[in-house]
């Protein structure tokens, strides 16, 4: 179990990590077994190294120092054989020199010997025997020294000193032996030890290995699978579907986004259901109240929430005011028809007076008068339904400024849109340089060249989700535009009505004039009847034109009060 947490990651201990600290806990554990196995790897060196050197100092140098207590025997041996074979006293005394100096190298030799060797027993059996070489060869000179016969000295070189020598080197071979054996010993346990720690080495780069492909594996899945559930609901977005859901949770970086984003999603459809709502009523004519819910819009989306209120509140108004002025010129077109019609009744009886003119001079008189005066009543009526229709279209321009004021909004929220649309280009530069890097490191890298690659996968997708919102914006200032061009229609309307009011100004003006120069006729009543009566028919003419002016009049005020009586207002 212990093994298998060494190389192994806890998937879910991971899954609650940050970024950061799930890099830094990965590439720490993979610092951590590199260190060990490089540890074991310079231990292994060293023991080699030492092994090697313990082989050389130690069972090397004692086979070398055997073997010149051996070569020393040989010229000890031949030294007091020349010695004796030789009849010159000088050759005989320098041959037993050497021999005598022999044997202060073989305690030299014997010294580094035992200071090296771990055969205490060994090194002394062969001490004795050295002793004993020494001691007969001591005597073997002294015998020379006394000039004893060159028999005595062969015998005893050949029974006594001879045999020592023998024995004395068989021992060494003995030692050599053993130091040949321990040598291969010590040998062998270097290469068993080296062994065992090559195979620890290979089973701790396995082990680092095996760590490395289950890490970048979860790594990868980690940092992944949220991306891919982020990429996905981005994607919906691009769609124009808002209505998502991200089931990653998690204490990291990703977890934190995914809950952001469910979070800012979730507002913004709400926003968009309250404007879709709200635009709903205003094409359906209810002008009652602006945004549905207006807390939805915060910050940057407050301007919308103000313009939406003033479409309302300015469409509401201006059409209130153009159903009262509507009213006001119903009511004038009404009067101007009565008028019209006293007047048509006046030329009626004008006409009547004319045949009885010499006998009823004083009440033609008295019925021209009362038609000056329903003239001038007629013109001031006329001037009041001027004024209305001039209101009207002052109000009418208004609108047309709460729209210009809406556009100008909407292109502030364009700014927005193409803010977060150079975000999501900058992060597509910073996904491109993560992959620059991810790609000089190598194999190594792959894993953060994918990730590199999915985070420019969502912030192109996020990039597009600003392009639709920017083309949403787009549309709705479409819309506006339509009811700039509703209200520029409306205006054209109320500007025809002025007209018409003008006309019918004129008209009554005129009839005013002619009522005067009727007057002026009725004292010169005697210059001729004929005037007289082109007079009334002229009369007669423009009381018919003053009644059907009104009656259109009358006709186009009620069609615009059925129109504005479709809306609901405040």
């Amino acid at each position: 179990m212990g093994i298998k947490n060494l190389v192994k990651v806890n998937e879910k201990k991971m899954h609650d990590m940050s970024v950061q600290e799930k890099f830094n806990s990965t590439f720490k554990q993979i610092i951590i077994m590199f260190c060990v196995a490089i540890a074991i790897l310079v231990l292994t060196l060293v023991f080699a190294v030492v092994s090697i050197r313990t082989i050389y100092r130690k069972y090397y140098n004692m086979n070398t120092i055997q073997a010149d207590i051996r070569i020393d025997m040989q010229a000890l041996s031949k030294a007091f054989l020349w010695g004796l074979s030789s009849p010159d006293d000088a050759i005989r005394e320098e041959q037993l020199g050497k021999a005598m100096e022999k044997f202060g190298e073989f305690s030299d030799n014997l010294t580094k010997l035992a200071a090296i060797s771990d055969d205490d027993e060994a090194i002394n059996t062969v001490s004795n025997d050295l002793k004993t070489v020494e001691n007969n060869g001591k005597t073997l000179g002294n015998m020379f020294t006394d000039g004893s016969s060159s028999d005595d000295l062969f015998y005893y070189f050949n029974d006594t000193l001879y045999p020592s020598i023998d024995v004395a080197v068989k021992d060494f071979k003995t030692v050599s032996s053993s130091t040949t054996e321990a040598a291969a010993a010590a040998y062998r346990n270097s290469l068993i030890i080296g062994a065992i720690m090559s195979i620890i080495t290979f089973i701790i780069v396995a082990m680092v290995l095996i760590y490395i492909v289950d890490v970048k594996k979860k790594l990868s899945y980690s940092i992944l699978a949220p991306v891919e559930e982020i990429s996905k609901a981005a994607d919906q977005m691009s769609r124009g579907n808002l209505d998502i859901n991200i089931d990653y949770t998690s204490e990291d970086e990703l977890g934190k986004l995914a809950s952001d984003l469910n979070s800012s999603t979730a507002v913004t459809a709400q926003i968009v259901s309250d404007i879709r709502e709200t635009l709903k009523m205003v094409a359906d004519g209810d002008f009652t109240q602006g945004t549905l819910h207006p807390e939805l819009y915060k910050e940057d989306f407050a301007p919308i929430n103000e313009a939406l209120n003033n479409i309302t509140d300015s469409l509401s108004d201006t059409l209130s005011h153009v159903r009262e002025s509507s009213n006001h010129v119903s009511e004038g077109a009404n009067g101007m028809s009565r008028g019209a019609t006293d007047l048509a009744e006046g030329a009626t009886d004008q006409a009547a007076a004319v045949e009885e003119l010499t006998a009823s001079v004083a009440t033609v008189t008295a019925q021209t008068k009362t038609m000056a005066e329903t003239a001038e009543r007629s013109r001031q009526m006329a001037d009041r339904v001027r004024d209305d229709a001039d209101a009207s279209a002052r109000k009418m321009h208004l609108v047309t400024d709460a729209m210009i004021r809406i556009t100008e909004a909407s292109n502030e929220i364009e700014q927005v849109t193409n803010t977060i649309e150079s975000i999501a280009k900058q992060t597509q530069l910073l996904a491109l340089n993560a992959s620059i890097e991810a790609a000089r490191a190598g194999e190594s890298g792959k894993g953060f060249a994918v990730v590199a690659e999915e985070i420019s996968t969502l912030a192109s997708q996020s990039s597009e989700a600003a392009k639709n919102t920017h083309q949403l914006i787009q549309d709705t200032m479409e819309e506006i535009r339509n009811g700039n061009d509703v209200v520029g229609e409306t205006t054209d309307a109320l500007q025809q009505m002025q007209s018409s009011v003008e006309e019918i100004t004129g008209m009554i003006v005129e009839t005013g004039e002619m009522a005067q120069q009727q007057a002026a006729s009725m004292e010169e009543i005697n210059d001729g009847i004929d005037q007289i009566s082109t007079v009334v028919q002229s009369n007669s003419e423009t009381a018919q034109e003053s009644s059907n002016v009104s009656q259109e009049l009358t006709q186009q005020s009620e069609d615009l009060n059925r129109l504005i009586n479709q809306f609901k207002l405040r």
